[in-house]
């Protein structure tokens, strides 16, 4: 079991999101009890609801939607909304340019080449990616790119999906992280080992 006191105690990142990353975590092994701890924290903390339901939308995206419904559930039971959340998402009509301009600036001068990867696999699956993923979950307000990318970070940590993860440290970097920060956030899904060390000479 984790040590969360010790764990929200480290230095480098907030409490706050190492928060979100746990919560991320946690959804990814449908790990109930954890889930259910990170999101009481949370809540002891002040910190917003509308925050973490954030999270565990972006969290589809990583994990798929039987992880993300057992998260919603958990957290539904640990800490009820006064009334079902909805909206927040940008209007559809600006999902796919803002979609297209986050993706843009999180690969930067690859971002030419991960276009014509996706379009390579195929023409729909970049077409979702731009819309869905990124116009319709990663670009909306409720979370600022800077969280976001480490979320997605701890998730594909998670995951073990090295090269993507190395994209959106950068793109983390991006948007202003510091290299403790994205460690950090290693350390919350891996633990305090090598292989941490190793993915961070990696990210560069």
């Amino acid at each position: 079991m984790i040590d969360l006191d010790a764990l929200l105690a480290r230095e480098g990142l907030s409490p706050r999101l190492r928060l979100h990353a746990l919560c991320a975590l946690a959804t990814g092994r449908g790990d109930r009890e954890a889930q259910a701890r990170v999101i009481a924290r949370a809540r002891a903390l002040g910190l917003p609801r509308s925050e973490f339901e954030e999270t565990l939308l972006q969290c589809v995206l990583f994990f798929g939607f039987p992880r993300v419904v057992t998260a919603f559930d958990v957290a539904s039971r640990q800490w009820p909304a006064d009334s079902p959340p909805a909206g927040g998402a940008l209007p559809p009509a600006e999902q796919r340019a803002a979609g297209t301009a986050l993706f843009d600036r999180i690969y930067g001068r690859n971002a030419s080449a991960v276009h014509a990867m996706l379009r390579g696999f195929h023409a729909e699956f970049h077409d979702f990616v731009l819309e869905a993923a990124y116009g319709r979950v990663l670009a909306r307000p409720g979370l600022p790119p800077l969280d976001r990318e480490l979320i997605a970070v701890a998730a594909l940590a998670a995951l073990d999906q090295v090269p993507q993860l190395i994209a959106h440290a950068r793109g983390a970097r991006t948007f202003g992280a510091t290299a403790l920060a994205i460690r950090e956030t290693l350390v919350t899904a891996l633990g305090d080992q090598p292989a941490v060390d190793e993915l961070m000479q990696r990210i560069g």
